[in-house]
């Protein structure tokens, strides 16, 4: 049996990326939305055939319902997931996780106290070039990796209106909007991040979050990286890694489209590594089903998108102060 979800908030990533993926999910199904303009809800409930709710309390009475998606905006996220919680639904939550590291403690305790599984929207690192290069890691393919370099930019100047210039709704900038996602990568591909140095700043445009953001990342097994982050520039949003035995280039695994490719070059040699492609949406969808439905361990627990917040807190800690900053184990 599919599990069945519900999406609360009905806005553009809802509607171009999270409902088509539960359609296409081979063990979920979509029955119900939920957004507190009833005009949206509905008209997006029509297009899917679903049922819809403009008030949380109902929306959360509908005992079919095993999962939510949060589509809101950070500010809401804390708040909603408590009490999806504490209707017993499952949780699989955007990016980022919340407001503040504060929040999400709060968000992992109470998903915990009711026992369902909360897991973080990092898709990237569902990407099928992410997957691959998991692989390649683990096979020592370029030996041991001595730096990372995450590009993830997007030019986005000021529009009238929209909440992610307002640290009061998104809680921070371009790291808080994407930079995440490069973060969460490089964990799942090189495991812990223990210390930070950073620069956050706005090089381009006068908006009271950060456009601009070049962080140095240490992690536990040895290694560093280097995040490259924007709202004011486009960017190739390509992963470079570096080993003692060579390089890979991963393009496409920093996006949310399915495509990309890995290349390499290998104790002299180039390469060209083929890739097997899914829609990142879609595996993401289908692995926090089967773990709702096989009782089987999410990659990611709630706790490693507390950690994802504290990482992202200590680089604008690093970036005020001017001075490294290290992460601390709860």
């Amino acid at each position: 049996m599919p599990i069945k979800w519900g999406i609360l908030g009905c806005g553009n990533l809802a509607d171009k990326k999270i409902a088509p993926a539960i359609r296409q999910a081979s063990n979920a199904e979509l029955i119900a939305v939920m957004d507190s303009n009833s005009e949206k809800a509905g008209d997006f409930a029509d297009r899917y055939c679903v049922r819809k709710y403009s008030d949380l309390n109902a929306f959360l009475s509908d005992s079919e319902i095993s999962a939510v998606y949060i589509a809101t905006p950070p500010f809401l996220h804390c708040e909603q997931a408590i009490k999806i919680a504490d209707a017993g639904k499952h949780i699989l939550c955007e990016k980022p996780m919340a407001l503040n590291s504060s929040e999400a403690k709060q968000m992992v305790k109470t998903s915990q106290d009711n026992q369902v599984n909360l897991m973080v929207g990092f898709m990237m690192r569902f990407h099928s070039c992410s997957l691959r290069a998991k692989e390649l890691i683990e096979e020592e393919t370029i030996g041991k990796i001595v730096v990372a370099d995450a590009q993830i930019s997007w030019l986005n100047p000021p529009q009238e209106g929209a909440w992610r210039y307002n640290p009061e709704f998104s809680g921070g900038g371009c790291l808080m909007d994407f930079g995440c996602h490069a973060i969460d990568l490089l964990t799942f591909l090189l495991g812990e991040i223990v210390e930070v140095s950073a620069f956050v700043d706005n090089v381009v445009f006068d908006y009271p979050v950060e456009d601009t953001v070049v962080a140095m990342l240490k992690f536990a097994r040895g290694g560093y990286a280097i995040l490259n982050n924007c709202f004011s520039t486009e960017g190739d949003n390509r992963l470079f890694l570096y080993g003692n035995k060579g390089r890979l280039v991963i393009s496409g695994a920093l996006g949310t489209e399915p495509e990309g490719k890995i290349e390499g070059i290998v104790e002299g040699t180039s390469k060209a590594y083929p890739v097997i492609f899914k829609d990142p949406y879609v595996a993401e969808i289908e692995h926090f089903s089967k773990v709702i439905s096989e009782g089987t361990a999410p990659t990611m627990f709630g706790e490693e998108g507390l950690r994802n917040m504290q990482i992202v807190e200590a680089i604008y800690q690093s970036g005020k102060t001017g001075k490294t900053v290290k992460i601390e184990k709860e």
